[in-house]
């Protein structure tokens, strides 16, 4: 009788510790597509600043008007965020298996997709690069997203 009491006990536990990972709110619509077009400034700004076609002074001056607004943007983003979904999940500490997973997933993609774009940022100019970026990015964000939801979907499933 007590070791089924402890069974329900560390599934009751197991499912607490899920709990900020799989009870999330989905993301807006237009999250994925404003997360590919703020990457995509930030990746044109920044090919646009190693650019040697246009004066320092310039480029210089461009950088800093446009990259200011979008580290506020991150401010008011993370803020709203927070708000949005309320408790976080953690990139450390313990998490189902299943999440764990899409993480390691999400991360090695992540490296293989700047490392693609930062050498087309070498071969094309900043506007290209801009673009580029921001397309990419709306669509592997909407990808991560899909694969998180069915992992979620996965492990209350399986805690259920």
């Amino acid at each position: 009788m007590e070791s089924d009491d402890v069974r329900a006990q560390l599934h009751d536990l197991e499912r607490a510790e899920a709990a900020p990972y799989v009870d999330q709110r989905p993301s807006p619509r237009w999250f994925a597509p404003a997360f590919g077009l703020w990457f995509g400034v930030m990746a044109a700004v920044q090919d646009f600043h190693w650019s040697t076609d246009v004066d320092s002074v310039w480029r210089a001056l461009v950088t800093v008007v446009i990259v200011i607004p979008m580290a506020a943007l991150v401010g008011a983003y993370s803020a709203w965020h927070q708000r949005y979904h309320g408790a976080l999940p953690r990139l450390v500490g313990p998490k189902p298996p299943e999440i764990r997973r899409v993480y390691r997933l999400y991360f090695l993609a992540f490296v293989v997709v700047a490392a693609a774009l930062v050498g087309l940022a070498l071969l094309v100019p900043w506007w290209v690069t801009g673009a580029v970026t921001a397309v990419v990015a709306w669509g592997f964000l909407a990808a991560y997203e899909r694969i998180y939801e069915h992992a979620a979907a996965a492990v209350r499933e399986r805690l259920a």
